[in-house]
């Protein structure tokens, strides 16, 4: 219902107008009344109408110096007019104040009922404007949100980001200020015991969004001092970079709030401090190994546990991750056991925190490699096995059964080929707006940039640089048809390297420009529109 504010001095007029039409069929609601311009001006500064009908000549303010007014309070009013002969004036004055229509006394129902019909439409196309406009904007905020949580997951795990496009991506997601800041990671979810006290009928997963939801709200509480994000391999956990010193309020009100609003205990590990993207992964996998810590503390105890371990060195880190996916498991198995012996030698706790690390890297091999970043997580990673391991050889027999369940599932057809390819593809799918190189690629997959195009080649059916020309302009045909940015805009969000370089792409695969696509495709849409 569109609302409408109705001005004349006369009380018949205003009651006339209500009984000649049916309003409230016709799509408007009376939603005001006034005697004089003062009221109407009122009325004006309290809500919000969307249509004035007003007689032009009242007492103590007329319909000149009302309509003077109005516009400055709400600029996309519409505007009737309702006039007699002998000021006629008055209304030439109203259309020159941008008044839809005017009508002259005494009004008929016939003339009333177009005047609205033509105002409906206008408030109909100008609603319909203004929604699309909002829906586009949502869209791209939802889009961008998107895109900045899987930098942040980029920069977390550790994946190589072509240098290139790192300054770009920084200033994009305004994250200049936090290169050189000193920051804490806080992993926070569910305790153990929450979740085995649902409430009957839910599942602990259903709690899930619910607590996604809370986290983003407290967060944006603390503007410039915490980043959100999720990752997919960690399900009902989420993390947040925090500037140092501002962790500990933020962990308590996320406690407090979670327990009232959702009656949910929240399990909180803090990573130690560090400075420079280049630490944030060794800072984020501080705060998971201090989240699956916590799981061991009495349960009154609802202090946030901080890891103070030293990490795997990274080399180490990269030859099991290269082992793994290569489906050596002899030399994996060589690895782990040197790393879990050194570390049952210091403690025992050390000998935990380091299958935890190992654990997580299996895990994080497995979201990049097989597919459980889209939704499915692996069953045969669980955590809570790790903390009943006491001997190397006990944390060393876990470690290879997952390793083995790791080779079997990504044995395909001839080998593992098949699903490393897939695999790849699914990363040039999440990551098409950023640069994409061959040799960025296959570094991460620990290949050969050679060997690796040849097997890329041979297991998608096409190069490498067509695959992700394919996938890019895929999202940028989405945008088109979806949105009203610019092809500038456009060539940028998809992640080509210059509006001049798609559209001559777009032209070739197409045989039409982007700007003449968009045209073809709104066409369409008019001509299939059936007839009213």
């Amino acid at each position: 219902m569109y609302n409408v504010l109705i001005a004349d001095d006369e009380i018949e007029v205003r009651e006339g107008l209500k009984l000649k039409v049916d309003w409230e069929g016709m799509g408007f609601a009376i939603s005001g009344e006034a005697a004089n311009g003062v009221e109407a001006e009122a009325l004006l500064r309290a809500e919000r109408f969307d249509l004035l009908i007003t007689d032009m000549n009242m007492p103590v303010m007329d319909g000149v110096r009302l309509l003077d007014t109005c516009r400055s309070h709400n600029p996309s009013i519409q505007i009737i007019i309702i006039t007699g002969y002998e000021d006629f004036q008055y209304a030439r004055a109203g259309v020159r104040s941008q008044a839809m229509d005017y009508l002259l006394k005494p009004v008929t129902r016939e003339d009333l009922r177009t005047a609205l019909t033509k105002i409906k439409a206008e408030l109909d196309k100008n609603r319909k404007v203004r929604d699309d406009s909002e829906m586009m904007q949502w869209r791209l905020s939802q889009y961008y949100k998107e895109m900045k949580e899987r930098f942040l997951l980029d920069l977390v795990r550790g994946n190589r980001l072509p240098a290139s496009s790192l300054p770009e991506r920084i200033r994009l997601f305004h994250l200049e200020s936090w290169q050189d800041h000193r920051v804490c990671f806080v992993a926070a979810g569910m305790r153990e015991s929450s979740i085995q006290h649902t409430p009957k009928g839910r599942a602990p997963e259903q709690l899930h969004l619910p607590f996604e939801m809370v986290c983003h709200e407290i967060a944006q509480s603390y503007p410039g001092s915490i980043q959100v994000f999720h990752d997919a391999a960690h399900p009902g956990i989420m993390f947040f970079i925090t500037l140092d010193g501002v962790q500990h309020e933020f962990t308590r009100k996320l406690a407090e709030d979670a327990a009232s609003y959702l009656t949910m205990d929240v399990q909180v590990g803090l990573g130690l401090p560090v400075s420079g993207l280049e630490r944030w992964k060794e800072g984020y996998i501080h705060s998971l190994l201090a989240w699956n810590l916590a799981e061991r503390q009495k349960e009154q105890d609802r202090t946030p546990v901080t890891d103070h371990s030293p990490l795997l060195p990274e080399e180490t880190n990269r030859t099991l991750h290269r082992c793994l996916i290569r489906g050596e498991l002899d030399s994996f198995r060589s690895v782990i056991r040197k790393e879990l012996a050194e570390a049952y030698q210091l403690s025992p706790s050390r000998l935990v925190r380091s299958l935890f690390q190992i654990s997580l890297l299996m895990e994080s091999a497995a979201a990049d490699f097989m597919g459980y970043s889209q939704g499915r997580e692996p069953h045969w990673i669980s955590p809570e096995w790790v903390l009943w391991m006491e001997t190397p050889e006990q944390a060393e027999r876990l470690l290879m059964q997952w390793a083995q369940d790791f080779v079997d599932q990504q044995q395909v057809s001839e080998g593992g080929e098949a699903t490393l390819i897939e695999s790849a593809k699914r990363y040039i799918e999440e990551n098409y707006m950023q640069e994409l190189t061959l040799t960025s690629l296959a570094e991460q997959y620990n290949y050969h940039p050679t060997y690796f195009s040849e097997m890329f080649k041979e297991g998608a059916g096409i190069s490498f640089i067509h695959y992700v020309t394919e996938v890019r302009m895929k999202h940028a045909v989405r945008l088109l048809k979806e949105t009203t940015l610019t092809v500038w805009d456009i060539a940028e969000l998809a992640g080509f390297s210059s509006p001049g370089y798609f559209s001559s792409k777009f032209k070739k695969m197409f045989n039409i420009s982007p700007s003449e696509f968009r045209l073809s495709q709104s066409e369409k849409i008019e001509h299939d529109d059936p007839k009213k």
